[in-house]
């Protein structure tokens, strides 16, 4: 018996949209990106070759501008990839392992400035376009994004902004409280500060640790705008280091770490743990509330 035909539920026009947004984006190799983001939230295979047969036939692209379309999305954060699953859940993903950050929330981010360059009657077009492909990713990447319900866990590499949108994924769906413990400085300037504002704006209650005197000054206007729904602590000494845990209220916890590297002007890379399973999460919030008492609170 032959292999079952690859069939697929990508438009061509879904694409365009997408190569459009990755451009105002500045990522590079927008359509070979586009390609290979929008036939994953839709298509989701597990194969490459997958990929590859539906990028040929709707955009004449080839397996190494596919591949380089792949490595794009990876170092601007529009994707993850998985490292490691629990064995049960080892079937969802195949060899062809990423997770792309919604479609919703990269519109989001991007729609405004989209806006001023297009006409209006294109505009809600893309805007239909992008609640069809996000239908998609919600059936294929499930609540949190990360392809799992309650139990197992997910390990990833992966970036700043990919953590950000996902942040903003699960703060923009579910009000809660938010636990930061920021391991480095960039979170806290250009261009995360905004993100950071969103989630404080967006959430119940916010704890924010971090790890660098350099920050404080952006925390204190922090703590000025969003007093009553903010709280800030910081080590003095970066006694975390590289360590950086994000737990999102009872919900979703990732722990990451940070890997070092020679280039200072390079993206920084790290590898964490995203967790569904209640008991993880709420031995991820003890150890949060641990170090939250051995911080030194920052003064308005």
């Amino acid at each position: 018996m032959g292999c079952e035909e690859f069939q697929t539920k990508v438009k061509l026009d879904y694409i365009q949209d997408f190569e459009m947004i990755f451009s105002r984006m500045k990522i590079d190799r927008p359509r070979e990106a586009a390609a290979y983001y929008v036939i994953l939230v839709v298509d989701n295979p597990k194969e490459f070759s997958d990929f590859l047969r539906v990028a040929e036939s709707l955009s004449n692209i080839t397996r190494r501008p596919l591949e380089a379309g792949r490595a794009s999305l990876l170092k601007n954060g529009i994707l993850a990839e998985v490292l490691f699953t629990s064995e049960e859940e080892e079937e969802k993903f195949g060899r062809e392992s990423y997770l792309p950050v919604p479609p919703q929330v990269i519109w989001d981010d991007i729609k405004d400035d989209i806006k001023t360059v297009i006409s209006e009657d294109t505009y809600e077009m893309v805007q239909r376009h992008i609640t069809e492909i996000n239908k998609a990713y919600d059936e294929n990447f499930k609540t949190y994004g990360i392809k799992i319900k309650r139990n197992g866990n997910v390990t990833l590499r992966y970036s700043d902004k990919w953590m950000i949108y996902m942040m903003l994924k699960n703060c923009l769906e579910k009000k809660n409280h938010l636990y930061l413990q920021v391991g480095g400085e960039r979170l806290l300037d250009n261009p995360f500060l905004k993100y950071i504002e969103k989630f404080i704006e967006l959430e119940s209650k916010v704890k924010l640790i971090i790890d660098s005197k350099d920050s404080l000054d952006n925390a204190k206007k922090l703590l000025e705008k969003y007093g009553d729904k903010l709280e800030i602590k910081y080590f003095p000494d970066e006694t975390f280091g590289t360590m950086r845990n994000y737990i999102f209220g009872k919900e979703l916890a990732i722990n990451g770490i940070k890997i070092l590297t020679p280039k200072e002007d390079s993206e920084p890379v790290y590898v964490g743990t995203a967790y569904v399973d209640l008991e993880n999460i709420e031995t991820l919030k003890d150890k949060f509330e641990g170090l939250w008492k051995l911080a030194k609170p920052i003064q308005k």
